[in-house]
């Protein structure tokens, strides 16, 4: 057995360095919706979902206050959570590509 130290032959460094510089490409879809987000209609459609999610917790408010039933009161509750959660994955789904296309600037 000699008693030289191992070379490391596996690890490039430069390549290494290469990589974790090299920023990460957005999709064609990315794009869109990045440029999508920097319109003032978005900013509009962002703000009406608000007014509109809050305008849906009131009717089920309303709908406990004037004695609906349990049951009426559950299923309203279940729809209005549904629509939420559709409306925030599209919303999430133009964000996120905000975020991943000026991470790449």
């Amino acid at each position: 057995m000699d008693k030289q130290a191992l070379r490391p032959t596996i690890f490039n460094i430069e390549a290494f360095k290469k990589t974790e510089n090299a920023s990460p490409k957005t999709t064609d879809e990315e794009q869109h919706l990045f440029s999508l987000s920097k319109q003032k209609g978005w900013q509009i459609i962002v703000d009406f979902k608000q007014r509109v999610f809050k305008e849906m917790e009131e009717v089920n408010r309303t709908a406990m206050s004037s004695g609906l039933p349990f049951d009426e009161i559950g299923k309203n509750a279940v729809v209005i959570n549904l629509a939420e959660s559709i409306v925030e994955r599209i919303i999430n789904l133009v964000d996120d590509a905000k975020d991943a296309c000026e991470t790449t600037k």
